[in-house]
């Protein structure tokens, strides 16, 4: 392989919305930025795909107060008050500024106009451009290209590197040129997003493998809310939408309404009076249920029906009905068959009000972050987060790279990596990584997927304990030796780490509270009411939370 070393102030690792956020706000702060991308950019990212709608108090009605109470309710109160108030008093002021980047807002004489949500007591979400075609997030694209900010994609980190207990830098390598590279930064900025691809099915970029959280465990970063992944509907049939989210949860605020398999509209029976107007984790639970109880469609899942749907407002979201005529359907009197996707991970890395880690020199922002959405996510959040946390986690990692000193070399972390990399292009045999990928998502999504019990989470820690004993360390390249089935490979590591570590806590927790549904402990318990925290000891990981009460002084 080819060689190269990089030197930058601030690395950022993650080139979605918190990422690119994280990336224009040091670079005002004059200080080097490197950006890097596991995918190609700007599209492999889930906010290249994301709905394009972020919540911000713009309405006469609206105010910082009361964003703040809705979201610590939908959140369960599991959410770190503090982080949900800097959330709440600045996303106001962090949607202008994207405004100032080139989003076109719709406006009603002179008012950026909001929508209402099914999760919100009062409209606050905010489409920027067209719905679901990417508007959003062009206008942090063009302004990280106005600001001259390099951004290197098909780059795989595989380790962060250590001088003594702060993080210098970064290793991993370039999958289309074949080239190793050291990239030493005097701070990082870990933007890398969740794990939903740690299920079968997903909403979800298939390259979001929860790799950051793998690093920031291993590298000592504390990790809470494991538990809590949030489940968002998600086409099964026709063919032709399969894996497409239906625009703002159905259209659930404005006529979208949910059948099953025997057209009822079951959502009556569980919600008499909100109906399908419900949080994101109601739906999904509910929806499985009438699946569970044999009410499905023929492609497992329940239906759709838009029909009563405005026609102006269907026709809003021109990538959607696109895709829908592609498709030769029509949602102005055909349904949709759907089934819960995993979709949001509101587990994460345990960050300050400033967004540092529990590392020295490592920040975080963005879905790869825990206890801002606490154990649930009201639609249109996750975008706020990302430039909220992002603009802060920016500006501090800067701060930090104009006191800190040179950072190290980090030759022994290179020199382990490189290692890695021979040890596995010659390896001719062991355990098929592809089949071991298969087996982690099989066993989360029967198991520690919308509606869990201890018989279900015992089994799926038994087969992950067997791969971590088994077949993890005996990981080979079967199939492809080239560096972008490589990347698959360590991406499985990773997945198996954050699956063991959600299942433990799904395990722990023994009641029901936002996205997270026990069968056996089916009520919300108060006692409850305290975080699970896992973190790497001194001799080593430990599938046990290293505190139950409130991490970083109650963030």
């Amino acid at each position: 392989m080819n060689e190269k070393t990089l030197t930058t102030d601030v690395l950022v690792i993650g080139a979605g919305g918190a990422g690119l956020r994280a990336a224009i706000a040091a670079r005002n702060k004059n200080v080097d930025v490197l950006v890097v991308s596991k995918g190609l950019f700007p599209e492999g990212c889930n906010t290249h795909a994301a709905g394009g709608v972020m919540l911000a108090p713009l309405n006469s009605e609206d105010s910082p107060e009361k964003y703040f109470k809705d979201t610590m309710t939908a959140g369960g109160g599991m959410n770190y008050p503090g982080l949900v108030k800097i959330l709440t008093d600045n996303a106001a002021q962090r949607a202008l500024d994207l405004e100032q980047y080139g989003i076109d807002y719709a406006r009603d004489k002179g008012k950026i106009r909001v929508w209402p949500t099914p999760d919100g007591t009062v409209p606050r979400a905010l489409p920027g451009g067209q719905p679901y075609s990417g508007d959003w997030f062009k206008c942090l694209v063009d302004e990280v290209a106005r600001l001259n900010i390099p951004v290197l994609d098909q780059f795989v980190v595989m380790d962060l590197i250590k001088d003594h207990k702060s993080l210098a830098g970064a290793v991993g390598f370039e999958k289309e040129t074949d080239t190793f590279v050291t990239v030493l930064s005097k701070s990082i900025v870990l933007a890398t997003g969740g794990a939903g691809s740690i299920y079968a099915f997903t909403s979800n970029d298939p390259g979001i493998t929860g790799d950051g959280l793998g690093m920031a465990y291993r590298a000592g970063a504390a990790l809470s809310h494991l538990e809590f992944v949030q489940m968002r509907q998600c086409i099964i049939h026709p063919e032709g939408l399969k894996g497409m989210l239906p625009p703002f949860d159905g259209f659930v605020a404005t006529g979208g309404r949910f059948y099953n398999g025997i057209h009822e509209r079951y959502m009556k029976r569980y919600h008499p009076d909100r109906s399908e107007a419900v949080t994101r984790a109601e739906m999904a639970t509910c929806a499985q249920l009438e699946i569970m109880a044999g009410k499905h469609g023929p492609h497992g899942g329940v239906y759709g029906d838009l029909s009563d749907v405005p026609p102006d407002t269907l026709m809003s979201t021109k990538k959607f009905m696109t895709a829908c005529r592609k498709a030769n359907f029509d949602p102005a009197f055909q349904s949709y068959e759907w089934a819960p996707a995993s979709h949001y991970c509101m587990g994460g890395v345990v960050i300050s009000e400033s967004c540092e880690t529990s590392v020295p020199g490592l920040f975080a922002a963005g879905e790869v972050v825990a206890g801002i959405q606490g154990a649930n996510r009201m639609g249109g959040n996750a975008l706020t987060e990302t430039q909220v946390f992002g603009a802060i986690a920016g500006k501090t990692a800067a701060d930090r790279s104009r006191v800190v000193k040179k950072s190290s070399p980090g030759s022994q972390t290179a020199d382990r990596a490189k290692q890695r990399i021979s040890t596995l292009l010659k390896k001719d045999s062991g355990s098929d990584h592809e089949a071991v990928r298969v087996t982690i998502n099989e066993i989360m999504s029967q198991h520690v997927g919308v509606i869990r019990n201890e018989g279900g989470l015992g089994k799926a820690e038994a087969v992950l304990e067997k791969i971590e004993t088994g077949q993890i360390h005996d990981l080979c390249l079967t199939r492809d030796r080239s560096l972008n089935s490589m990347s698959r490979l360590l991406e499985v590591e990773h997945l198996l780490t954050l699956a063991r570590l959600m299942a433990r806590a799904a395990r722990i927790r023994t009641e029901s509270r936002g996205t997270h549904q026990r069968q056996d402990f089916p009520g919300t318990d108060k006692a409850w009411e305290k975080h699970l925290v896992f973190q790497i000891n001194n001799i080593g990981p430990a599938l046990v939370p290293v505190a139950q009460g409130l991490p970083m002084s109650d963030t």
